[in-house]
C-alpha cells in the first residue's frame, strides 16, 4: 500500500525536473547586452546568422564577408547560391557562419554567449549606427561598449579595430535537442507561423525556445536539426556565362599566298620602271643643260674672257677681222662682248628663230644671228 504513493511522487519529481530543464534552456531572455551562459556549462560551436543583403554597400558576397570575415565560398555554399561572384538582390537571405562561444564580461554584465568580429573603423561609423544597419541589429551598441570596455564611442580613431558582438547560442549536449541555433532578427512583416513555415519546424518550438513576448528587432533563435536550402532569386544560381569564343585564325590557302605573292612583284616591278624613266629624264635634261652651258662658256671664254678681267686673244681677233673684212662692207662691227650682253649671253628667252636672238644695243634693236666658226661662206651668203 505504501509503494504506489512513493512511486507516484517519484515520477511526480522526474516529470517536473525534466519540464524545469525545458524551461530554463529556453527561457533565457536577453538583456540590452546579450544573453547570458555559463562557461562552465557551455560548449563552443559553430552555427550560422541569417542575413539580409541591403544596398548600396553589401550586395555582393564579397563585401558581407568582409565584414563577417569569412570567404564568400563559406556563405555561398550554405546559402544555396551557385555562383560566388553574382550580384544580390535586397533582402536577399543568406546564411553566414560564425562560431560561438560564452565570453566573461566583467562583475556587473557576468557571461554572455556571442561571436566576436572585429571591425575596423572609417569615416563616419559609430557604434549605434554599426550595430543596427552594418550587422542589422544581430547585436546592440550597448553589448559593444561593454565587451569594448577601454574604448570611448565619442573619440574612436579612423582605423581603430573594435570588437563587435554578434548574439548567438550554442545547444546543449542533452538528447533530442536541435543540432543547430540559427540566429535571426524578427522582421516588421514577421509572425512566429511565418518563420515557423519557412524553417519547417513547429511554431512551438520557436516559442519554446524564445518565449511568447517577442517585439520586433529581437534576436531569436531558430532551433533546427538540419541547415535548410534557402530560396534564392534565379540569377544567384545561375552560372557565370562562358567567354565568348574566339574567331578562328583566317586560313590562307596556297593559291592565295601565289597571287599575293605575284601581285607584289608586279607593283614592285612597275614602280621600279616608273622610278628608272623619271631619273632617266632627270639625267637627259640636266646633260642638255650642261652642254649647252659648256658651249656657251667656251665661245665666252674666247671672245670675253674670264670674270677677273682676262683680255681676249689679239691675234685671233685680228685674224678673224681680216678674213671678215671683205665681206663686212654693209655690216657693222661690234664686239663679242657686246653681242654677249645685248643677248644675255645667248639666252633662250632672247631666241626669235634658229640661231637668230632679239639684242639691243646702244638703243637699237637686232637681229643677232649665232654663227659656226667658219662664217666666211655664211657671210658671203648674206
Amino acid at each position: 500500500m505504501i509503494t504506489k504513493p512513493i512511486f507516484g511522487f517519484s515520477l511526480l519529481i522526474f516529470i517536473s525536473f525534466i519540464f524545469n530543464q525545458n524551461i530554463c534552456y529556453a527561457q533565457n531572455p536577453p538583456s540590452i547586452t546579450g544573453y547570458t551562459c555559463n562557461p562552465n556549462q557551455f560548449n563552443p560551436c559553430r552555427t550560422y546568422v541569417l542575413y539580409r543583403a541591403r544596398g548600396p554597400q553589401f550586395l555582393d558576397l564579397a563585401s558581407i564577408g568582409d565584414l563577417f570575415s569569412v570567404s564568400r565560398l563559406m556563405i555561398a555554399n550554405p546559402s544555396n547560391i551557385s555562383n560566388p561572384n553574382t550580384t544580390l538582390v535586397n533582402d536577399q537571405p543568406l546564411f553566414v557562419p560564425i562560431k560561438c562561444s560564452c565570453n566573461n564580461i566583467n562583475s556587473t554584465f557576468g557571461s554572455i554567449s556571442y561571436a566576436a568580429l572585429n571591425y575596423s573603423f572609417k569615416a563616419g561609423d559609430t557604434m549605434y549606427d554599426m550595430s543596427i544597419t552594418k550587422y542589422q541589429n544581430l547585436t546592440t551598441y550597448q553589448s559593444v561598449e561593454a565587451v569594448n570596455p577601454t574604448v570611448e564611442a565619442t573619440k574612436i580613431a579612423i582605423g581603430q579595430a573594435i570588437k563587435f558582438p554578434i548574439f548567438c547560442k550554442c545547444p546543449n549536449t542533452r538528447k533530442n535537442q536541435p543540432r543547430l541555433l540559427i540566429t535571426y532578427v524578427f522582421q516588421p512583416n514577421d509572425n512566429i507561423s511565418s518563420i515557423a513555415s519557412r524553417f519547417r519546424i513547429t511554431p512551438q518550438s520557436i516559442t519554446q525556445m524564445n518565449g511568447n513576448n517577442i517585439k520586433i528587432l529581437d534576436t531569436i533563435f531558430i532551433p533546427l536539426s538540419n541547415l535548410p536550402k534557402l530560396t534564392q532569386p534565379a540569377s544567384s544560381n545561375t552560372p557565370p556565362p562562358p567567354p565568348p569564343p574566339t574567331a578562328p585564325a583566317p586560313v590562307i590557302q596556297e593559291n592565295d599566298r601565289k597571287g599575293t605573292v605575284i601581285g607584289l612583284a608586279i607593283g614592285l616591278g612597275v614602280c621600279g620602271l616608273i622610278l628608272i624613266l623619271i631619273l632617266g629624264l632627270f639625267y637627259k635634261e640636266k646633260t642638255v643643260k650642261r652642254e649647252k652651258y659648256s658651249d656657251i662658256e667656251r665661245q665666252k671664254s674666247l671672245y670675253v674672257g674670264s670674270k677677273k678681267g682676262s683680255i681676249v686673244d689679239k691675234d685671233v681677233e685680228v685674224n678673224l677681222m681680216a678674213d671678215l673684212s671683205d665681206c663686212l662692207d654693209k655690216y657693222k662691227m661690234y664686239k663679242m662682248e657686246q653681242l654677249w650682253e645685248a643677248t644675255n649671253g645667248f639666252d633662250e628667252e632672247c631666241l626669235i628663230q634658229g640661231s637668230v636672238y632679239k639684242g639691243t644695243i646702244d638703243g637699237e634693236v637686232l637681229a643677232i644671228k649665232k654663227m659656226k666658226w667658219n662664217a666666211r661662206e655664211e657671210l658671203k651668203i648674206l
